[in-house]
């Protein structure tokens, strides 16, 4: 499968650099392009894109010049419109670990009319929620216990999907396109994605759930 994961980010590169090594680390036999896009950071996100570019033929990146800040509900869509080249796409956040495994359940589960969303583990920030699971492996790169997330990934069920749609959210370029993407009254962010799940639904989409492969969240940043 050929993927293009979709990164705004904002002053938080240590967390982009640990996102996209896991991304590299486990992405299996599939193809994935990511792309990020720079909000005006000031942090050095900019130069590390410009080195990754020249590392890595699949990693694309623009940059807001600012000095407004522009938000990830302006930036999702220039991402899939203007950067991403492949007709599938996923929602990703620069804060997030992609377990072994997780490409493998979008490529089984992604058809015509539907998004697949991976089921995200976090730790205990904020209150617990039915689209996901809290249990603490870390909330930075530099304490991250990986070695406990794939042992506690290893042991949840095999087949359990639900008809849920959250971040990360895997989707078909055509599709999105179709509702116009993210409305930017909702920039810089905040309800854009129920937003946009609820015209998903308008139109007919599918959504799926697979809890037995994930990503973890850092959550904030």
């Amino acid at each position: 499968m050929k993927i293009s994961l979709i990164q705004p980010g904002r002053n938080n590169l240590k967390y982009l650099k640990w996102s996209y090594d896991s991304i590299r680390k486990n992405q299996g036999n599939h193809e994935v392009e990511i792309c990020i896009a720079d909000d005006f950071s000031n942090d050095g996100t900019w130069d590390w894109c410009l080195e990754m570019m020249d590392k890595d033929p699949l990693f694309k990146a623009i940059k807001n010049e600012g000095p407004t800040r522009l938000g990830h509900t302006i930036l999702y869509d220039k991402l899939v419109n203007e950067v991403a080249t492949n007709d599938i796409c996923m929602i990703y956040h620069a804060d997030m670990y992609l377990c072994p495994g997780a490409l493998d359940a979008i490529e089984e589960h992604l058809t015509d009319k539907t998004i697949v969303s991976l089921t995200r583990i976090e730790p205990p920030l904020h209150p617990d929620g039915p689209e996901k699971l809290l249990m603490d492996f870390g909330i930075e790169p530099e304490e991250f216990n990986e070695k406990g997330l794939l042992e506690y990934v290893k042991k949840l069920p095999m087949t359990k999907t639900t008809e849920g749609i959250f971040a990360p959210w895997a989707f078909y370029k055509k599709d999105f396109q179709e509702i116009g993407g993210h409305d930017p009254i909702f920039a810089p962010q905040s309800k854009e994605d129920s937003d946009i799940f609820n015209r998903f639904q308008l139109i007919g989409i599918k959504f799926i759930q697979t809890w037995n492969v994930n990503v973890y969240h850092m959550t904030c940043r």
